[in-house]
């Protein structure tokens, strides 16, 4: 509930005090009274006056005295003289020392009282402009505030920042932007940003993500820059206004050149490794092969049982080894690709012959549908034989007795689709992002009866992905798996 607004009558006719009480009572107003100035003063210290009445000339202290005293001690409360003897000076005079306003008497009740509306009204509006005044400072300052911990922590980051607005140009950077592009810290003043940066793909990148931010907000862009030595991945994406107008991106430069160093000194020590046992593997799988022959002596039943077990077991190896070799070379981008227009379907037939018998002996059908007019792909032959030697592979060895597996193709327009489909064990939903991992392998009994490394699906992977092609899967828990691999025509 708004407080009682009080309007303090200072004259020294007690006639006059009376008649303002009558007046201004009505009207809703608290009257408060008092004889002459001094005591007017000393009311106004212990009790919240908003508008005075005043008489100019009082005995022990008129309004110009009040004026005076009451504009230093409260500057917020509009004073009104009224008198009877008043001139144009004394007016004057008033107004120069801060009155509202000046009623000569005697005064009509309406405009008496329009004089106190209106001087509570321009109370108000001086109060409302400094809350409004201050209340601007607070934010400015708050906004400073935030402005220079914005900058704080941007400097202060290990990772490079640069803001550009909707047309390119550079608006805000950080001091390790600058150390990562290997700038001067007395660059130009912000501008375009083909100046600071000249990645060619980036910019283009980055263009293409302004011109379609607006239609697709919560996409961004991830890239990697050379820069000499340095690798960085940069984190870009859109920022945008209250209205959803975008006004610039945000770019974030991660130098990770530490673990390109590293994985490839991981890729050198497998390689190396991987050369080192296969040839030793291979040499002994051939002097089991020659004591198998019998051309090293007469050999056992129980002898010939034991040398196939570990033969199995020594091919194994090597099949493990030579597909570290093939994902060491493929991650370090040493595997040659001998991309030719390649007749998908004969390489899938095949694969179905190759891996015809072992069908057989796990009882699965095999069944190949391709159409003898696909269109060609621009593929290297000996890879694409092991994408689809793994991927059929690993369809046989989930498939239960008796099941199926077919090899189907379909024509996309740019892109030829292989489908691969089992009605084996299926995939549990949260396992399907995890099975292109290296050595990771489904978590079901009957994979722990497989024999395998958990390299060939990180391998198809890699291998279609160095092609500029996709490869998916979809499955279900009990009925099975599609893995669709889709190549560029």
């Amino acid at each position: 509930m708004a407080e009682p607004t009080t309007v303090l009558v200072v004259d020294d006719e007690k006639v006059i005090r009376d008649g303002c009480t009558l007046l201004l009572q009505p009207e809703g107003y608290v009257v408060a009274t008092a004889a002459d100035g001094r005591e007017a003063l000393d009311l106004m210290r212990i009790q919240p006056v908003d508008v005075v009445l005043c008489d100019l000339k009082m005995p022990r202290m008129g309004a110009l005295e009040v004026l005076e005293e009451a504009g230093r001690l409260h500057p917020d409360v509009p004073i009104i003289i009224i008198t009877g003897h008043g001139t144009v000076a004394d007016a004057v005079e008033c107004m120069k020392k801060g009155a509202y306003d000046f009623v000569t008497k005697p005064f009509r009740a309406d405009h008496l009282t329009l004089c106190v509306k209106r001087a509570l009204e321009k109370q108000q509006l001086e109060r409302e402009t400094r809350r409004l005044q201050e209340e601007q400072a607070r934010n400015l300052y708050t906004l400073a505030m935030e402005q220079s911990r914005m900058h704080t922590i941007v400097n202060c980051m290990a990772d490079g920042v640069m803001v550009t607005n909707r047309n390119l140009e550079i608006v805000l950077w950080n001091p390790t932007f600058l150390r990562l592009m290997g700038l001067a810290p007395s660059v130009p003043p912000p501008g375009p940003l083909a100046v600071y940066l000249d990645d060619k793909p980036f910019l283009e990148a980055l263009k293409s993500l302004t011109e379609e931010a607006e239609k697709e907000p919560a996409r961004c862009l991830s890239q990697e820059i050379c820069r000499g030595r340095a690798h960085l991945r940069a984190m870009t994406a859109p920022f945008f206004g209250p209205d959803m107008k975008m006004l610039g991106t945000v770019t974030i430069f991660h130098d990770v050149t530490a673990f390109k160093e590293l994985d490839a000194m991981k890729n050198d020590f497998v390689h190396m490794v991987s050369h080192e046992l296969r040839s030793p593997m291979t040499a002994i799988k051939l002097q089991h092969e020659v004591i198998l022959q019998g051309l090293a002596g007469e050999v056992t039943d129980k002898q010939r049982e034991l040398l196939s077990r570990a033969q199995v077991k020594i091919q194994g190896l090597i099949e493990l080894i030579n597909e570290s070799l093939d994902i060491a070379k493929i991650e370090a981008g040493y595997r040659q690709l001998e991309l030719l227009p390649l007749q998908i379907g004969e390489v899938l037939q095949e694969v179905v012959d190759l891996l015809h018998a072992r069908a057989e002996d796990q009882k699965v059908t095999l069944k190949l549908s391709s159409s003898p007019d696909l269109p060609l792909v621009l593929a290297d032959r000996r890879s694409m034989e092991e994408v689809f030697t793994n991927l059929v592979t690993n369809a046989i060895n989930y498939s239960p007795d008796g099941g199926e597996v077919t090899i189907s193709t379909v024509d996309h327009g740019g892109y030829v689709e292989v489908r691969v489909s089992d009605r084996g064990i299926g995939i549990e939903p949260e396992e399907i992002p995890k099975i292109f991992d290296k050595f990771y392998r489904v978590k079901h009994p009957r994979a722990r009866q497989i024999i395998g490394t958990g390299l060939g699906l990180a391998l198809v992977k890699g291998i279609v992905d160095a092609h500029r092609g996709s490869v998916e899967v979809e499955s279900r828990l009990g009925e099975g798996s599609t893995f669709r691999v889709l190549l560029p025509r």
